[in-house]
């Protein structure tokens, strides 16, 4: 036997536990085997389940075997794909035809009692209309006696006694000048329990409500079947309505209709859809041991049901669906999820389903049947004709596959000369031709890869160079805290900001954003932050003259006019960028800005918040445009806010923006934190709501805060 197995280590392995399988089942007898110590017979048997390991692992080197050696001709490969053909895609459709109409018998069975259950709903909502009406009606503008309002609530709730037999009617009246409530009953109440009547929850807030409720807030006030506890009541389902109004302005009134769902609730339901329901109490189960399982297994959980075999008895053994309600919290309005409240199962009968569509009457079932035969015998001719077809282009299929196996051994081997010989003008010669163009442009691939590289290595390098020209760090001021910080939305970015340190206190800030993305915009980015450093320079140099007095002048606007020419002249005509420049004085708390058409800066002062838009049009456009400037005085306290329309142009996922109106609110809302607090805020609120991963825009954003 050893001789069989590989001389490997498994083989060995193998042979050893087969001996010893072989010995312990057909050698050795019975009674040796009891005889032998418990240790050593719980050994063996350990040692025989080892031949687990073997077997999965010379089952795997069959299938092995059975891939390169059966399955390695294309050939033997369609034939047996052409059997599949036949056989599977008819399992499949048959498969997603049964789970397609189990789904519609779930969907239309939830359709049917949710319909029913929003009628009944309606009716008893109705009563509550109706009982309102009549009491204002009887009452208006007077304080009627509790007498005469039960006298009329039993008189009214006879009809709805007659539809509904377990129905439950409480009136509350409030009179809000002395603050005294009275509760009036009728149905199925407990009546020494109605002192304890709560008023409705606050989630309603005087509002009307009618629909389906679990009952997690007062369950003792209601009879329940079989003398139930409270405790146990509890989670039961109710179909619930409440109406408020009012008799006088001091004297408001709450008319709350209750219907438990029991079994004479489920027959009107199964009268009106023709299906088996059953009531259970909460399933501690979830997913398809919940939806779908065998009502046997309920037992004691059952409450109620609307089938019973022939002796009378119910019969529970039903493979059943569980239609799941969600119904409202009565304590906290949400919805509840099934396994807090009691489970409605619909019966998983096909043929009362096909009865209640397919009426005798009516002769669309006939017709839809014979459709299906139609339609099934169709399918099943097409099946044999693409059967034999298949079979008959096996050949023409494996040689053109084998021209294009010799063609790719040549292409493993280096060697791009080779061309295949096309044959036929179908899509395999398609593919031919295909192959040898591949080869002329596998070269070109290859250079113009090695260039993709080179470029993506120079992109890095404009990166970090980029990086260079934004500050390192704000400048540290004595009565302002100043933040800034640029996230690209791509590689390099066209957004500009800048710190210019200039002398006495004072400081120049710079933001703007490039016409355009990528390189150029980069560029000119650069060429923007070093045009405008040395124009600021010079008049900041000016001999005899300090920037501040220049600053009471035109100096900022004169500035943006002396930028705007070089960046005309010097730039292409479809170039241009946005620009806020602005100098803030530190000594004396003000700040002369100009704003060359960018997004205007936000100022907050107490709760006022104000545009910065002073100035003129865009810079490189107009050679002779002018532009203006304007001094503000800050105050402590006070917060500038200058950004690119990156931050407030973001869009979510359901093309929404960001907007001013929402990164003012979310200033106002943490004003009191530091810039820098104020800006991280900004930037996780920004980046959340953004829906793309790769942001369409530069996203660049400067926080200055006066202490």
């Amino acid at each position: 036997m050893l001789r069989l197995l590989p001389r490997s280590r498994m083989g060995v392995l193998t042979g050893i536990l087969l001996l010893l399988w072989v010995l312990k089942t057909f050698l050795l007898p019975s009674s040796t085997r009891q005889a032998l110590p418990a240790g050593v017979r719980l050994l063996w048997d350990l040692l025989t389940l080892l031949l687990a390991i073997p077997a999965v692992y010379y089952s795997w080197k069959l299938s092995g075997v059975i891939r390169r050696k059966l399955l390695w001709r294309l050939r033997r490969r369609l034939v047996l794909a052409h059997v599949f053909i036949g056989v599977i895609p008819v399992l499949l459709i048959v498969v997603i035809l049964w789970i397609a109409g189990l789904l519609f018998y779930y969907q239309f069975s939830y359709y049917l009692i949710e319909n029913q259950i929003g009628i009944h709903a309606g009716q008893l909502h109705a009563f509550g209309l109706s009982l309102s009406a009549e009491l204002q009606h009887a009452w208006s503008g007077s304080a009627p006696a509790p007498a005469a309002i039960q006298s009329l609530l039993e008189q009214d709730a006879k009809y709805l006694l007659g539809a509904y037999p377990s129905a439950a009617v409480v009136v509350r009246l409030w009179d809000t000048a002395t603050g005294t409530k009275t509760i009036l009953g009728s149905g199925n109440l407990r009546t020494d329990r109605l002192r304890d009547y709560q008023d409705p929850p606050q989630w309603i807030e005087g509002r009307e409500f009618s629909g389906l409720v679990t009952e997690d807030m007062q369950p003792e006030i209601y009879l329940r079947p079989g003398g139930e506890s409270a405790r146990a009541a509890e989670g039961r389902l109710y179909l619930r309505s409440l109406v408020a109004g009012e008799l006088r302005p001091d004297l408001l009134f709450t008319i709350e209709s209750s219907v438990p769902l029991n079994g004479y609730l489920l027959g009107r339901l199964k009268a009106a859809t023709g299906q088996d329901l059953l009531l259970a109490e909460i399933v501690q189960s979830s997913g398809l041991n919940v939806i779908l399982q065998d009502a046997s297994t309920l037992g004691d959980r059952v409450i109620s049901s609307t089938f019973e075999d022939a002796s009378g008895q119910r019969a529970i053994s039903r493979l059943m669906w569980s239609i799941l309600l969600y119904p409202t919290s009565w304590a906290t309005g949400m919805e509840t999820e099934r396994m807090e409240s009691e489970v409605l199962f619909v019966e998983l009968s096909t043929t009362k389903l096909t009865q209640n569509l397919f009426r005798s009457e009516s002769n669309v079932g006939r017709t839809i049947l014979d459709v299906l035969r139609i339609v099934i015998g169709f399918f099943l001719a097409v099946e044999l004709i693409s059967l034999m077809i298949g079979i008959a282009l096996t050949k023409s299929i494996t040689g053109a596959v084998h021209s294009l196996y010799r063609g790719t051994e040549f292409i493993r081997r280096g060697d791009f000369s080779h061309r295949i010989v096309v044959k036929s003008y179908d899509q395999l010669g398609a593919l031919a031709r295909s192959f040898n163009q591949m080869t002329e442009y596998v070269q070109t691939l290859v250079k113009e890869r090695v260039q993709k590289e080179r470029l993506e290595r120079e992109l890095e390098i404009a990166k970090e160079v980029q990086q260079q020209l934004f500050p390192r760090q704000a400048p540290r001021l004595e009565r302002m805290e100043l933040t800034g910080m640029c996230l690209p939305a791509r590689v390099v970015s066209g957004d500009y900001y800048d710190f210019l340190q200039l002398h006495n206190g004072m400081i120049g800030i710079a933001l703007g954003d490039i016409c355009g993305k990528g390189i150029s915009a980069a560029l000119l980015m650069a060429n923007l932050q070093a045009t405008l450093r040395s124009n600021v320079m010079n008049i900041s140099r000016n001999p005899g003259d300090s920037f501040a007095a220049a600053s009471a002048g035109n100096s900022v606007s004169q500035i943006m006019a002396l930028l705007n020419q070089q960046i005309y002249q010097h730039t292409a005509a479809n170039k241009f960028a946005s620009l806020f420049y602005a100098v803030y004085d530190d000594a004396s708390l003000s700040l002369t800005y100009c704003n060359a058409g960018h997004n205007p800066p936000l100022y907050f002062s107490n709760d006022h918040c104000r545009r910065l838009e002073t100035g003129g049009t865009v810079v490189g456009i107009f050679a002779d445009a002018s532009f203006e400037q304007e001094t503000v005085r800050l105050q402590p306290g006070d917060l500038l806010l200058a950004y690119t329309d990156g931050i407030v142009e973001c869009v979510n996922e359901y093309g929404e923006e960001f907007g001013e109106e929402r990164l003012i609110d979310l200033v106002r809302r943490h004003f009191q934190m530091s810039a820098a607090e104020i800006q991280k805020v900004l930037v996780e609120e920004v980046i959340g709501w953004t829906y793309e991963k790769e942001r369409d825009d530069d996203m660049t954003l400067i926080v200055g805060k006066i202490r």
